[in-house]
């Protein structure tokens, strides 16, 4: 042990003590000044995996879900002549025609085994002088969203094997793909063989967007692949969590993929979430890790979500990462 991690490390039935107390606390009743002491003084403590609990969770989720098979649109999936509902507009569906299948990847890309190690990365100011960077990139498969900037790397690592890309990024900084193209097929080369991932069938807004990405990539011969969340899988998913007690109006892209990383990974990592406006020891914190702009209130529960992830990480599991990595 490090003379560091023996000054930090709590008496294990103190860290006993404070899991219990997570793990029994109902979402309904929790105070969020008395979670962030605890989440402070959690990170004091050993963690360690429980595989049975994280093995009940991931039947769930298959059993509901199946990310490995469902996430995405795929030709095995979905074929021509199907209607697909829109996740949001349940009255509403877009007929699959043939250019929209030849879009489509043939099969999940997602092996029937897990991987081993992996690391999800959130946008969150907790991020900034983390030092996390090269322990991210020592994961097996590394999980990102909404395009962030890679300019950072010490902090986040370099690493990415899929990342989210939310419509509004593109209407807002590359003009529908309208004009900007060139910047965005730039941009998306920092993150080199990952996989994008869009919710084209979210809402009846999305689909055209969605669709220029496919083909600018394609255009520009990108190594990048775009794929498109499957609508009926986001919307089980949400009944999911809805059963669990969380209310929302749409679950966050970061439980989205917390989800599916349940069933796809052995081993789970939590970086840069954090939903409070201020750190552990009380100071200001941006937001993302690189600028500080807060989305719109009342859409997603953010706050609430990182509560469960807090009873995973008290569960063994999955671990959250809050603070260094040093």
């Amino acid at each position: 042990m490090r003379a560091h991690d023996q000054l930090l490390s709590l008496p294990e039935e103190t860290c006993r003590q404070i899991r219990n107390s997570i793990i029994l606390t109902q979402l309904k009743k929790y105070n969020q000044t008395f979670l962030m002491e605890q989440i402070k003084e959690l990170q004091r403590c050993w963690w360690s995996a429980n595989g049975n609990a994280l093995e009940d969770i991931r039947s769930e989720l298959r059993a509901c879900c199946n990310a490995g098979s469902n996430l995405l649109v795929t030709q095995a999936n979905t074929h021509i002549g199907d209607n697909i509902t829109y996740e949001t507009q349940r009255d509403k569906h877009i007929v699959v025609k043939e250019n929209i299948y030849k879009m489509l990847p043939k099969v999940s890309p997602f092996p029937d085994k897990p991987h081993r190690r992996c690391a999800v990365v959130g946008n969150g100011g907790i991020l900034l002088n983390s030092c996390c960077g090269s322990e991210i990139d020592q994961a097996d498969f590394v999980f990102r969203f909404n395009l962030p900037p890679m300019n950072y790397s010490g902090d986040i690592g370099t690493k990415t094997d899929l990342v989210t890309a939310n419509p509004s990024i593109l209407h807002n900084r590359f003009s529908r793909l309208n004009e900007q193209r060139k910047p965005f097929v730039d941009l998306v080369k920092t993150y080199k063989h990952a996989l994008i991932l869009m919710p084209a069938f979210s809402f009846t807004s999305n689909v055209d967007v969605s669709f220029k990405v496919f083909y600018t990539l394609q255009d520009f011969e990108s190594q990048q692949k775009v794929a498109y969340f499957h609508p009926d899988y986001l919307t089980n998913l949400a009944l999911y969590w809805k059963n669990k007690g969380l209310k929302a109006r749409r679950l966050s892209s970061g439980l989205m993929i917390v989800s599916t990383a349940l069933e796809l990974c052995d081993e789970i990592t939590l970086y840069g979430f954090w939903p409070f406006s201020r750190g552990t020891s009380g100071k200001l914190i941006p937001h993302h890790y690189y600028d500080n702009k807060v989305p719109k209130p009342g859409f997603h529960s953010m706050s609430d979500e990182f509560f469960f992830y807090n009873q995973m990480h008290s569960k063994g599991i999955l671990r959250l990462k809050i603070g260094t990595c040093y």
